[in-house]
Parts: C-alpha cells; sequence; structure tokens
C-alpha cells in the first residue's frame, strides 16, 4: 500500500478510473442476470477504453512528442487520441469475426445459439456435447469456445466466414433468444461489482485528500 500510494495522485486516478468504469458495466450486467451479447470488434473497443487510462499514465508519457507540445500545448492530445482511436480501429477491424458473450456460460449459450441458427437455416443441426452447430445451407459450423461454468463465452466459425449480412443476422437473432430465455442461475458478477466499487472508493480517498495535487497534476500533464 505505501508503494501504491508513492504514485503521483493525478497520474493513480487517470490510470485506474476508466478501468474501474469497465468494471462496473460487466458487473452489473453479470449481477442483474442479463446477457450482453457484442461484436468482437466492439468487444476490443470497449477493452481499449477500460485500458486508455493506462496507456495516457504510461506509453503515452514514455513517447510524449514535448517539442510538439512546446509549439501546439494541449491540442497536441488531440492527435494523440486520434492515433490511439486509429490504432484500435485497425485492430478492431481485422480481428476475427466472432459474437461475444457476457452474462451466459457456455452451456447456457448453445441452445440459444441453436435457435437463433434456426431461423437462418431451418436445417441447423447441434452437437451439445461439443456445442457446435452446423448451417448446411450455408455450409457454416458454429463452435462457442469458452470455459464450462464460467459466464463469458465467444460464438466462432471453423471457416472464415466475412460476410456481414450473417453475423448482423446472428447477433440480432442470438440477442433475442437469450433475452426471451431464462434468467442466468445463481447471480454472477458481484465480485467484480465489489471490486469496481473498492477501487472507486480508493480513487474518492486518495484523490480528496490530495486536490491540490491532483488538480496541479492535471495541469502539468495537459500543458508542457
Amino acid at each position: 500500500m505505501p508503494l501504491l500510494f508513492s504514485i503521483e495522485p493525478f497520474t493513480f486516478v487517470l490510470a485506474l478510473l476508466p478501468l474501474v468504469g469497465y468494471l462496473f458495466v460487466l458487473g452489473l450486467i453479470r449481477f442483474s442476470r442479463r446477457a450482453l451479447v457484442t461484436t468482437g470488434s466492439r468487444d476490443v473497443a470497449a477493452l481499449a477504453v477500460a485500458v486508455c487510462g493506462f496507456v495516457a499514465a504510461g506509453p503515452a508519457e514514455l513517447l510524449f512528442p514535448t517539442t510538439a507540445a512546446t509549439v501546439f500545448g494541449p491540442m497536441v492530445w488531440l492527435a494523440l487520441i486520434a492515433f490511439y482511436s486509429l490504432s484500435v480501429s485497425l485492430i478492431a477491424l481485422t480481428v476475427t469475426p466472432k459474437l461475444v458473450v457476457y452474462g451466459r456460460t457456455p452451456e447456457e449459450t448453445f441452445d440459444a445459439l441453436l435457435r437463433a441458427c434456426l431461423k437462418i437455416d431451418a436445417g441447423s443441426t447441434g452437437d451439445a456435447n461439443r456445442l457446435q452447430v452446423f448451417l448446411p445451407s450455408l455450409d457454416v459450423r458454429l463452435r462457442i469456445d469458452g470455459i464450462r461454468g464460467l459466464d463469458y463465452c465467444r460464438v466462432l466459425t471453423f471457416e472464415p466466414v466475412q460476410s456481414v449480412k450473417f453475423w448482423s443476422a446472428m447477433l440480432a437473432n442470438l440477442r433475442g433468444e437469450l433475452q426471451t430465455g431464462q434468467d442466468a442461475i445463481p447471480r454472477r458478477g458481484l465480485a467484480m461489482l465489489v471490486t469496481s466499487f473498492a477501487i472507486a472508493g480508493i480513487l474518492a480517498w486518495y484523490g480528496l485528500n490530495n486536490q491540490t495535487l491532483v488538480v496541479d497534476g492535471f495541469r502539468d500533464w495537459l500543458w508542457r
């Protein structure tokens, strides 16, 4: 703890605040027993937001263009934000197409996935043991990748499928099936919520007790 509080207050708050928001939202979704279905690209973007504080406090500080900052002032941060956004966009657009499910285990997702596939291909068949679904008319085989018992999983294809229409249909159908299905039992996400509240409490306590240092740190960070 003494080592932790040896970090400058503003840097401490900057690094952890986005992560707290990320943990809180995911913890709330899991604890509410609701399912969140998103694409792999959006999942990458959300993770990038969660770690942006660490990037700003670490690599951005290390590689900060001091010379440019003396000329353009705080405007240089807009260029850095644009560079980070473009880098994240490139990664998000090139990841393997997939769907990401929060709040449901692989086993709980399988039945909903099979029903979602039947809306696209009436001849779809599933293998509950392997957590795989085959769509014969499209010649596409889906699999659920995840740790059994953990309420997080991914839906991927064995064959590369780049069709935006197919993935959009799968996303809409799977969301609908999971929303109309039974809620997850038992409740999960309590540990994530407690962690987010604990970190937020530490940030609030540390920031309020060092308000002057936080303001000075922000000013020094913004103006070079």
